[in-house]
């Protein structure tokens, strides 16, 4: 009797222990076993924006870009003639005449820019650009004491429109952006315009103002991309530049 009764115990002990190690080797595998098909956390197939930006009805997504790929693009579009001297030479109806710009429209009239040479919040100076046929409109650089804009005149009526910067017109001619980077100084704004071209009228979409970075140096990719330099105030401490793509939506 005392053996069968000690054969039972031992018996017992023997499956209550395989048991066990079954268990446990089922849950280390389950540890150590993954479904290849499922990314791990933070990993994705496609790079994710940085920032939204909302410009009117339009948005832009920003993504993170290497230098090599925004050195492929080089910058293409006419932003204005920095010689005066050159662009009045390719444009009869425009003249200077010692301190003033004399524009000579097509209804007769003149619309005429004049100089301010006073040191004093009342300082201008005016510089002819050149004529962006995309856009209709006589192109003025104009510098202030302690700012800079730009200036668009039509040719027809003279009517006038002001933007951060020159024009930067998208491959199509249905869009340009004025972008402007200021973001320690803060004498101009720091973000961009951007203007829908319809036919021979200019509307403004939107002009977003930045706060953590700026862009310059910007580029049209196609009719929908652009890329730019960008700036926080990080990297300017550290004379770095980074770069982004814009794709508006």
């Amino acid at each position: 009797m005392i053996k069968k009764i000690l054969f039972l115990i031992v018996f017992v002990h023997f499956m209550y222990s395989c048991n066990s190690g079954k268990q446990s080797g089922s849950a280390d595998s389950t540890q150590i076993v993954r479904d290849s098909t499922v990314p791990e956390a933070g990993i994705s197939a496609t790079p994710k924006y940085i920032d939204t930006i909302q410009a009117g009805n339009k948005k832009f997504l920003v993504f993170f870009i290497d230098k090599t790929t925004y050195e492929q693009f080089p910058a293409y579009q006419l932003s204005g003639d920095t010689s005066e001297t050159n662009a009045l030479a390719k444009n009869t109806d425009v003249k200077r005449i010692g301190q003033q710009l004399e524009f000579h429209l097509a209804n007769g009239q003149q619309k005429i820019r004049v100089d301010n040479s006073e040191d004093d919040d009342g300082y201008a100076r005016y510089s002819y650009a050149g004529y962006y046929p995309a856009l209709h409109r006589h192109g003025i650089f104009i510098s202030y004491y302690e700012a800079d804009g730009f200036e668009l005149i039509n040719p027809d009526n003279g009517d006038t429109l002001y933007t951060w910067t020159a024009p930067i017109v998208s491959p199509d001619k249905k869009y340009f952006i004025c972008p402007n980077m200021d973001i320690e100084a803060g004498f101009n704004p720091n973000g961009f315009q951007l203007f829908e071209i319809n036919n021979k009228d200019i509307l403004l979409v939107g002009a977003p103002e930045l706060t953590e970075y700026g862009i310059d140096e910007v580029r049209w990719v196609d009719n929908k991309t652009l890329i730019a330099v960008y700036q926080t105030h990080e990297d300017i401490a550290h004379d770095r530049k980074r770069y982004v793509k814009l794709v508006m939506q």
